[in-house]
């Protein structure tokens, strides 16, 4: 079955003019800003643009003219699709502007942005998923346990920077935690940003802390140039409080972190391929996990965020290649960090995941019985019960 390289390899003539800008062109692009495209791209927005083929192959050259893989989780397939689109007609003479990104230790933050100018003006911001670091995988865990992380607020900044800026129509793109950070964008833009955006993509980002923005003004606004996709058997994406606006979408593999992977989405012609209904493991970690995460007080958030920052800052390593390289020494690390934390924070770190084979046996029974939920009715009950 079909994926996004096909589509690269089938399209790859057609010009924008002749196929407009679609749903698989915002999945690659997302796919392929995983590469370090800030290594070699000025971040200033009044910078000059340059041609999209030149900056696929100024990465290209900072890693040696060979296809290095951006992280562990993340394949080297990814600098050989973006050579690919290099050499395309549709995509080499794009124009790159304002690649911009962001790291830092406390709070947590890994943020990235680019844009790509299409030859009608139109604006394409891509935000970057979680790449290999430590910290940014720090930073999905503050999604789950903070009201809203450093990257929410440069997202919203670049969004308007780059509205300033520019003219022409707005399309908003990110995969994983970029989905997140793009939909947020979004919502909090300035209105006059907001009311250039053409379409918004969430591919299997996670969702937020309530479902208040459902029934917001500015999510209403851009509902009908939403587009939210999920893999079939979806975790990351169904994590916390989330749309039911969203199409499944069939991956080539199976298990659900697996179908995270966004080269792994399956394609047909200019669409993707899609199904009627989520698996049931996928529903059963979307129940479970929204009890979970919204049953923890403040406290055990507290406390599950000094263990982490302990552990990682033990594991003395920035990013997940450096600590497999290095695995003995960053296991003992994590150790002597956990043995050091106080026995208050372990016992607070503890309680976070108390009861959690319940809440996930009954997550089954529902599923089981029901095959399907009503996630927003739950979540209600879960916060009537704690208030």
């Amino acid at each position: 079955m079909a994926t996004s390289i096909d589509f690269i390899k089938k399209y790859g003539d057609k010009t924008f003019d002749e196929l407009p800008f679609c749903d698989i062109d915002n999945l690659a692009l997302c796919e392929i800003f995983y590469m370090p495209f800030e290594k070699v791209i000025n971040d200033n927005f009044n910078k000059e643009p340059i041609p999209f083929a030149e900056a696929c192959n100024r990465v290209f050259a900072y890693n040696g003219y060979k296809h290095v893989a951006p992280g562990i989780m993340l394949l080297k397939k990814i600098s050989v699709k973006m050579m690919a689109m290099a050499s395309c007609k549709r995509y080499r003479d794009l124009k790159v502007v304002a690649c911009q990104s962001a790291f830092a230790t406390e709070p947590a933050l890994q943020f990235a942005a680019m844009t790509l100018i299409l030859p009608d003006n139109t604006l394409v911001i891509i935000f970057r998923g979680t790449d290999d670091t430590l910290i940014g995988w720090k930073e999905d865990f503050d999604i789950y346990l903070r009201k809203g992380i450093p990257s929410h607020k440069l997202g919203v900044n670049y969004v308007n920077n780059i509205a300033k800026r520019y003219d022409g129509p707005i399309i908003i793109c990110g995969h994983s935690k970029g989905g997140n950070v793009s939909l947020y964008s979004a919502l909090h833009c300035s209105q006059e940003a907001r009311d250039r955006i053409k379409t918004v993509y969430n591919n299997d980002g996670p969702g937020f802390e309530n479902f208040n923005f459902i029934n917001s003004k500015e999510y209403n606004e851009i509902l009908p140039e939403y587009k939210h996709f999920i893999p079939s058997n979806s975790f990351i994406g169904m994590i916390l409080a989330h749309d039911d606006d969203y199409k499944i979408v069939k991956s080539t593999k199976f298990w659900g972190m697996l179908q995270h992977d966004a080269s792994t989405w399956k394609v047909k012609g200019t669409e993707f391929v899609t199904k009627q209904d989520r698996f049931a493991l996928s529903k059963i970690a979307d129940l479970s996990l929204m009890e979970i995460l919204l049953t923890v007080n403040d406290d055990e958030s507290a406390a599950f965020d000094r263990v982490m920052t302990a552990v990682i800052n033990g594991i003395g390593q920035v990013n997940l290649k450096n600590f497999a390289r290095n695995l003995v020494s960053s296991i003992k690390g994590a150790r002597r960090a956990w043995k050091n934390i106080d026995e208050a924070t372990k016992t607070e770190f503890h309680d976070t995941f108390a009861g959690s084979t319940k809440v996930i046996a009954d997550a089954v029974k529902t599923v089981a019985r029901d095959g399907s939920m009503d996630i927003e009715g739950k979540v209600q009950q879960i916060e009537a019960a704690n208030s």
